[in-house]
């Protein structure tokens, strides 16, 4: 093999891995990496959305945005007694849904009711009823259960963050807004320079409120965001690294060229 074929060779192998090394580093979860506070399990009245988006103490660089939360799920309880022997046929935990089938039961008088066992994470001491009824089959059959469904809408709730020199920093609300019912919202009336906070709940049809999730937050200042998005994110410096390191073995490979040629 010529001295011109291995170093063609050498440089490829190079190349490819130094390719490789940057593709693996991008590739990475990196997001993983970051670790959220643990959020309340149990709440009174229930919990309240997992926030998405914006991370808490993200710059944003223009004066509209879109805040992002997960959606909350409601709860039901089925429960269905033969009457003459006050056995329980089914006890029964749903979530999201308003209709549901027991097993083949013999003929009889069954009492069914459903309770609302509120938004999740919710401890009720006791569950409000939304439907009871008996039901009565002639021979062995199931029953059929559908009840009214409870709705839930979202509140998002914005505060700015006044600060002074040598005082305490002063939080005041400047906007609110309820009876979303989709967990997104664009608000469209920052000021430049200024931090904000912002927080949602959940309300349902039946007149109850979750808990407040933790304030988040967000500060509007384009000069930062750049700096933000670099340092903030793990995988920018690592691909960076990756480029800086394909560089260098590039230059490296020239250089040894150039002292073969000598």
């Amino acid at each position: 093999m010529s001295n011109r074929t291995v170093i063609w060779v050498r440089d490829a192998l190079v190349i490819f891995f130094s390719f490789y090394v940057v593709f693996a580093v991008a590739s990475v979860p990196w997001a993983n990496l970051k670790v959220s506070p643990p959020l309340p399990e149990t709440c009174e009245t229930g919990c309240p959305p997992v926030v998405s988006f914006p991370e808490n103490g993200y710059y944003h660089y223009q004066n509209s945005v879109t805040f992002e939360w997960s959606s909350v799920s409601v709860g039901y309880r089925i429960v269905v007694t033969e009457v003459d022997t006050g056995d329980v046929k089914m006890d029964k935990n749903i979530t999201n849904e308003v209709t549901s089938t027991t097993s083949r039961l013999p003929a009889g008088t069954y009492l069914t009711r459903v309770y609302y066992t509120g938004i999740a994470g919710s401890t009720f001491s006791t569950y409000p009823i939304l439907k009871s009824e008996f039901v009565t089959i002639e021979t062995s059959s199931k029953i059929t259960m559908v009840w009214p469904e409870v709705s839930v809408t979202y509140g998002l709730e914005i505060r700015v963050i006044k600060e002074a020199e040598n005082e305490l920093p002063e939080i005041v609300k400047v906007y609110e807004v309820n009876m979303l019912e989709e967990s997104s919202y664009t608000y469209s009336d920052f000021e430049n320079g200024k931090s904000y906070s912002w927080s949602v709940y959940v309300q349902d049809s039946k007149g109850y409120t979750s808990a407040s999730s933790p304030f988040h937050v967000v500060n509007i200042d384009t000069t930062k965001f750049l700096a933000f998005e670099l340092f903030n994110n793990w995988e920018v410096p690592f691909i960076l690294l990756g480029v800086m390191m394909v560089i260098a073995m590039q230059a490296g490979v020239f250089l040894a060229r150039e002292e073969l040629n000598d």
